[in-house]
């Protein structure tokens, strides 16, 4: 219910220390500095969203109404080939195989037209939930106007419903959760350049068309925690392995290995040292967000384990005693 003014909050939070920066610095009026770094902020992500989000769905939903076609063309003449080595190898059984052999081409051929269906009606879903988003947006835009605008009127405000030793622990949580959410960003957006240009040199390496795009479009669901590369790497795999081409099936997989390995091993290491906590620590509170809260908890259980730590260290709390 409160999402738009909550994420209002956290922009105008994040602008504030660039809007005080430059405004003492060049002692510009800081409500002009403040509409123009919102203007400009979600600008930005409009156009980000615009240039590569249209493009994404666009070739999403392009290809998904032609996987009844590549089935067709592709995969239902090779798995007739395979059915006909099993029955081959089986003469004596040939009735009940070709019975299951029936019933699982019947069952995948429900599944491509289940999920060609389902992607292609995204597409309608979303535009029938554009005016609630839309209204969503507005809110939130407004709000974090208001927010950047009175920030400091705000703060003042909140803090002074604490007691006085309450105030410093509470300004010091609201700092270091803005400095580690900056860091884990960072960090993020490292990992994703990292299996973007992993992806790039495997797709460049096995000759696959439109590497570039490709290998942009698997990073960007490989930086989602509930998909990940394998979501798109290992049906592709084992598709090509059905097809015959099992060098590149092969392949594939091997390259989904590579990624799942590499990444495995250097997001609790970068976060970690990012953050200030032991890579244990830090893949301990990755893997408990990820169980209690799903793709929340990801970001949110490393940010509140380094709040604890730095104010633990600095003797704003004890967390032993």
């Amino acid at each position: 219910m409160f999402a738009p003014f909550l994420i209002g909050f956290v922009v105008a939070s994040l602008l504030t220390p660039l809007i005080r920066s430059i405004t003492s610095r060049w002692k510009i009026s800081r409500s002009l500095i403040s509409i123009v770094c919102l203007l400009l902020c979600y600008a930005v992500i409009f156009v980000i969203i615009w240039f590569f989000g249209s493009r994404f769905i666009n070739v999403v939903q392009e290809q998904a109404t032609r996987l009844p076609e590549y089935y067709n063309r592709f995969l239902e003449p090779e798995l007739l080939k395979l059915s006909d080595k099993i029955l081959a190898s089986f003469p004596d059984s040939r009735q009940t195989i070709e019975e299951l052999l029936n019933s699982l081409e019947s069952s995948m051929q429900d599944a491509i037209r289940s999920v060609s269906g389902m992607i292609i009606s995204l597409g309608a879903s979303w535009i029938v939930g554009f005016p609630g988003f839309l209204i969503q947006l507005i809110f939130t835009i407004i709000s974090s106007f208001f927010f950047t605008l009175d920030y400091d009127t705000v703060i003042n405000f909140v803090l002074r419903q604490f007691k006085p030793a309450k105030q410093e622990m509470l300004v010091e949580i609201v700092t270091s959760a803005r400095t580690v959410i900056w860091k884990i960003l960072r960090v993020y957006a490292l990992l994703m350049t990292i299996t973007f240009f992993e992806l790039y040199a495997g797709f460049t390496l096995f000759k696959i068309p439109m590497a570039p795009l490709l290998a942009f479009c698997v990073a960007i669901v490989d930086i989602l925690p509930v998909l990940g590369t394998g979501t798109i790497l290992i049906p592709w795999g084992i598709i090509l392995l059905i097809l015959g081409n099992t060098s590149l099936g092969i392949g594939i997989l091997l390259l989904y290995v590579l990624i799942t390995a590499v990444r495995q091993f250097l997001e609790p290491k970068i976060i970690g040292s990012q953050v200030g906590l032991h890579p244990i620590v830090t893949l301990l509170c990755i893997f408990a967000g990820a169980q209690l809260i799903g793709v929340i908890g990801i970001f949110a259980f490393p940010v509140i384990a380094t709040i604890i730590k730095k104010m633990n260290d600095e003797g704003t709390i004890h967390v032993i005693h």
